[in-house]
């Protein structure tokens, strides 16, 4: 889910955030223009916030590994293998 939220600057005129939700912790994070603190998964189709990215850099581990599932259950999405320390692939 995002979040648009539109500011009026005096002499700036319109700036645009953009927010999303994490899919893997629920963190809110600004993902748009010019700042983007977060990574977008295709496979799947899944938006993740930088913390949880480079906290997992060999795969998603227990703590992101329920939510992750249950999209993917949402989704229609095919759960991957699991790479060779047992986790799932991050990209």
């Amino acid at each position: 889910m995002y979040y648009c939220a539109r500011k009026n600057c005096l002499r700036e005129g319109m700036r645009e955030q953009i927010w999303h939700d994490c899919g893997l912790c629920g963190r809110r994070f600004q993902y748009g223009p010019h700042r983007y603190e977060g990574h977008f998964i295709p496979r799947y189709k899944l938006v993740a916030c930088d913390s949880c990215w480079h906290g997992n850099p060999d795969g998603w581990g227990p703590t992101t590994e329920p939510r992750l599932l249950s999209h993917l259950k949402r989704n229609w999405i095919a759960v991957p293998e699991r790479n060779e320390k047992g986790l799932l692939p991050r990209e």
